[in-house]
């Protein structure tokens, strides 16, 4: 088992290069084939959105028009090349570029839906906000139906092969879709680590009679070497998940994503958000 497509976002942000390299490092130790999709975007073009004012429009904003679009169009082009040249050289085989039409996300979530792992980056805090699209790494998680890898923006990191992988175990569903989504990873692993964070009055009948027990024995049988640890939380879950990864100097997390709704974890906070606006390494959620 393994993963044999590979999706990666292509923009022009300082990030593009580490994020291409992390997907062709994962092509080449999984064989896989490997698509980079750079998006247009959009901009609001008066002769669409108000077409009854296009009669009289004059043949300088028609032209104006005409070359925004073309502008973003070859700045697609223009990562689709650098894309293709870098993978290239770093020996991947099999591996394509595509231009999407409209916003990223909804680009990248209908591509992810025919691949194995989908690649984004945390957004950059040192990068123009309009020149990045903060809510891509939700978007891509909450409407592909495929795991989401994020990459740190910042730091020392390698994806390939993660050697210590940390695991946020609540006994969900999406933690559970999670778990099977990085079980190609795990099987690759010097160790994995089993984490339950949650304060005993919080632990659900779903856990059985150990919390984390069951989950560990999955992953035995599928030949992993596996630890199982229940920690009574004393702080949040995901402040206590990026604590424990730094101690325990973990190359990757893996967790389930919003398994609360989405506007919840926005207005209120909540783990996935934690996770993936503050992880130093990088994280496999699924959804």
């Amino acid at each position: 088992m393994g993963y044999r497509t590979i999706l990666v976002h292509l923009d022009r942000g300082r990030l593009a290069s580490a994020r291409i390299a992390a997907a062709a490092a994962l092509a080449l130790q999984y064989d896989a084939h490997l698509i980079g999709l750079a998006t247009k975007g959009w901009r609001l073009m008066l002769t669409e959105t108000a077409p009854e004012l296009g009669v009289g429009l004059s043949a300088g904003l028609v032209a104006y028009e005409d070359a925004a679009m073309r502008e973003l169009d070859e700045q697609a082009q223009a990562c689709v090349a650098s894309f293709e040249e870098q993978v290239m050289r770093l020996g991947v085989a099999k591996y394509e570029g595509r231009v999407g039409e409209g916003y990223a996300g909804y680009a990248m979530a209908q591509s992810a839906r025919y691949c194995d792992l989908a690649i984004v980056s945390q957004t950059d805090p040192d990068e123009a906000p309009l020149a990045q699209l903060p809510l891509l790494p939700e978007d891509v998680l909450m409407r592909s139906g495929r795991p989401l890898l994020l990459l740190p923006y910042n730091g020392q990191w390698s994806i390939a092969p993660a050697a210590r992988i940390l695991v946020g175990w609540n006994a969900s569903r999406e933690a559970a879709r999670a778990m099977h989504d990085a079980l190609p990873m795990f099987t690759r692993a010097k160790s994995v680590e089993v984490v339950v964070f949650e304060t005993p009055e919080d632990v659900s009948m779903d856990h059985g009679e150990a919390p984390g027990a069951d989950i560990g024995l999955w992953l035995a049988r599928h030949g992993v070497t596996v630890d199982v640890r229940y920690v009574p939380a004393k702080v949040a879950a995901g402040e206590a998940l990026l604590s424990h990864a730094a101690d325990m100097g973990a190359d990757l997390i893996v967790a389930g994503g919003y398994g609360h709704a989405r506007w919840r974890e926005i207005v209120m906070g909540g783990v996935t958000r934690t996770l993936v606006r503050g992880s130093p390494v990088p994280l496999l959620l699924s959804h």
